[in-house]
């Protein structure tokens, strides 16, 4: 007995995927890169070129999804991380890009730097948690806007082994990511069927495609670069405030962006990302971990597995702004859903403030949630090993079954999920196990009433134990010299 989560019956999900190629075939899409339009008039779909609508028939939509590959492999450098996107596992890792730091040790919100996201970095690739390496932190507070693509690229391919996924917005660093990319690859060259590197390509909602964005990602896909296709709509701002409306535009804001990639380049690799959110109308605030974004996620999971992509979904997520009671029970909620909805990557490891914000020891304690959510996934067996009747009939009524053999083989199988941040502890021992002025402040708790928090003092000790002394993987030989003078390439001569 394994749990799983749905939410759309046949009908549901038919009605979903005709709504969407009502929007794409009648309202349209706007691209507003020239090159885009002219693969997709050449396909046969409508353009206006003034405007830059284009509208895509719905035989054109069913082709070109159809052409994408169910099953993909995201390369790690390592080569003992590759990632089989082949719905068989789910694989965490961060969120991105935020654009601030929260400071583990003063609590303080700052601008993010090159720094924090080579530490984010570091620290993934140090948890067996972790499966690959994302964009955590754009380090616009260290780095000229111009160059920030390239320097984050060259980051996650050198302080981690595992598959880095970034974001390139403008065609003219393409070629420099690709020469990060190949240097850091096995062998030393790009390798399209074991990509080390894959990049977050973002339509922008309501329904648009940005020139540079796109022309970028289309020079990406040329070189078959895998793509996460990332609508980022806000129900209520920019999506309908229906949980339906703002689902059927983000399937069409997704659909739009893979009927050009697969018009490029058929069969190249896309991933389905199932994510929206909502405007919260008090606050004027992005909300990320509603119950609302649950619905909407679980829905926009259930379309992509019905045009055979893999799925990115978000989990681990809390829109609260500092650690406390409230980061506990938003990211558990999104982490357990987003497993059970069957994505293959699942995203928000290590991020405050609707992924605003990092926070490092936040990495380690939703590796905790992980273990504790694995463990959820695997159900409960129904086999005679398990039901353990025989044991039941030889311990009898008023026995026990700490002495039995069975007992202690079951533990050592795995039968009980074991934490170790977690404290399952007597009180007084909880109690004395960490000085109060180390913990944070819960916003939900009086100061002078704040309990401390030993799980998150750990959190703190092992992360700046692993920043101290964990070092990756190393990278082929010369390449480390290389991949320098890409980036004093890049900052001779990327315009301004």
């Amino acid at each position: 007995m394994r749990p799983s989560l749905t939410l759309l019956d046949d009908a549901a999900l038919e009605r979903l995927r005709a709504a969407t190629l009502d929007v794409l075939g009648n309202t349209g899409v706007a691209f507003k890169s020239a090159a885009a339009r002219d693969v997709l008039r050449d396909a046969g779909a409508r353009v206006d070129k003034e405007s830059g609508v284009v509208w895509i028939p719905p035989e054109l939509v069913e082709a070109t999804a159809a052409a994408a590959p169910r099953e993909i492999v995201l390369g790690a450098r390592d080569g003992t991380h590759d990632l089989h996107l082949d719905g068989s596992a789910t694989y965490p890792t961060h969120d991105g890009i935020g654009a601030y730091v929260l400071d583990h040790h003063t609590f303080e919100r700052r601008q993010a730097t090159l720094d924090d996201l080579r530490a984010a970095t570091l620290v993934g690739d140090a948890l067996d948690e972790v499966g690959l390496s994302w964009y955590a932190v754009n380090p616009s507070g260290s780095v000229e806007p111009r160059l920030e693509a390239v320097l984050a690229t060259h980051t996650l391919l050198t302080a981690s082994g595992k598959h880095a996924q970034g974001a390139v917005l403008a065609p003219q660093d393409v070629p420099y990511v690709m020469d990060l990319a190949g240097l850091a690859s096995p062998g030393g060259r790009w390798d399209p069927a074991h990509p080390v590197f894959s990049a977050i390509y973002c339509p922008v909602s309501p329904l648009q495609h940005e020139a540079d964005a796109v022309e970028a990602a289309m020079a990406l896909v040329r070189q078959r670069v895998p793509l996460s296709v990332y609508a980022l709509p806000l129900a209520g701002a920019t999506a309908p405030a229906t949980l339906a409306g703002a689902i059927v535009q983000t399937n069409a804001e997704v659909l739009s962006s893979v009927v050009l990639f697969q018009l490029l380049e058929p069969g190249c690799p896309l991933v389905y990302v199932a994510n929206a959110a909502l405007m919260d109308m008090h606050a004027a605030s992005y909300a990320a971990a509603s119950p609302e974004s649950v619905l909407m996620n679980l829905a926009l999971a259930e379309l992509g597995r019905s045009y055979e992509l893999p799925i990115l979904t978000v989990g681990f997520s809390t829109d609260a702004w500092t650690p406390g009671s409230r980061l506990g029970a938003e990211s558990a909620l999104m982490t357990a859903t987003g497993l059970l909805a069957g994505a293959d990557i699942l995203i928000g490891m290590g991020m405050l403030n609707s992924a605003n914000a990092l926070c490092l020891p936040k990495l380690l304690l939703d590796a905790e949630l992980w273990g504790a959510c694995r463990r959820l996934e695997r159900g409960v067996e129904l086999d005679d090993e398990h039901l353990m009747l025989d044991l039941i009939q030889r311990v009898g009524p008023g026995g026990h079954y700490l002495s039995a053999k069975e007992t202690s083989a079951t533990l050592r199988a795995g039968e009980h999920w074991r934490p170790d941040l977690y404290r399952r502890v007597a009180y007084e021992t909880w109690q004395a196990a960490r000085p109060p002025a180390t913990s944070p402040v819960d916003p939900l708790v009086s100061p002078a009433a704040s309990p401390p928090d030993p799980e998150w003092d750990e959190a703190v000790e092992r992360v700046e134990a692993l920043l101290a002394t964990h070092t990756p993987p190393p990278l082929p030989d010369g390449a480390q010299a290389a991949m320098a003078d890409v980036v004093a390439a890049a900052e001779r001569e990327l315009p301004d």
